[in-house]
């Protein structure tokens, strides 16, 4: 019987998954209890009678966000014209390197320190702005060398979009590839 619900359970999260990848790529999904919208997917537990779900959330630019790319410097086969700012806090450190397809105003570098949850399950953190630059163009990328400290994201970065408004986003690494991720906050 234990064997039984645990493969149950594997199945149905299993299920969740899919279709939450599923629905993210724009395709239909099929099952029950699971609901997607841009890159969020509730999940109702198992059993539950309570109505909570539980909220996976995922960026799906990865490394990219709207108007932004980023690499790791390593990675970077030929870096060319480019502005660099140096944001570490100790002798182990990692570049990022920004680049953008068109040009945007107030690209800033943040130091985060994270400070609470809110109520939709997103991270609060206090934000301090470590160097602006006005207009990040094409022709010149930015290399940004960050200090990572564990898992939770202590860097950002924010600019205002084509609309006006301020995005922020942290920078973390995946613990699954060590892709560079930007995380909306």
């Amino acid at each position: 019987m234990k064997k039984i619900s645990i493969l149950l359970t594997a199945s149905i999260l299993a299920l969740g998954v899919t279709v939450c990848n599923a629905q993210s790529l724009g395709q239909a999904a099929d099952a029950a209890g699971v609901n997607c919208k841009d890159g969020v997917c509730e999940i109702a537990p198992v059993g539950s009678s309570t109505g909570t779900t539980l909220t996976a959330q995922a960026n799906p630019y990865k490394h990219a966000v709207p108007d932004i790319e980023g690499e790791w410097e390593k990675d970077v086969k030929e870096l060319g014209p480019h502005d660099v700012f140096d944001a570490t806090q100790g002798e182990s450190h990692a570049g990022v390197v920004f680049s953008v397809n068109s040009p945007i105003k107030n690209f800033k570098v943040l130091s985060l320190q994270f400070k609470d949850i809110d109520a939709n399950g997103k991270p609060v953190f206090q934000v301090k702005e470590l160097y602006t630059k006005e207009v990040l163009r094409p022709e010149r990328r930015l290399l940004v060398k960050y200090t990572f400290f564990g898992s939770i994201p202590n860097n950002g970065f924010s600019y205002t979009d084509s609309n006006g408004k301020t995005r922020y986003y942290s920078i973390s690494q995946s613990g699954k590839d060590g892709s560079l991720l930007f995380i909306e906050f």
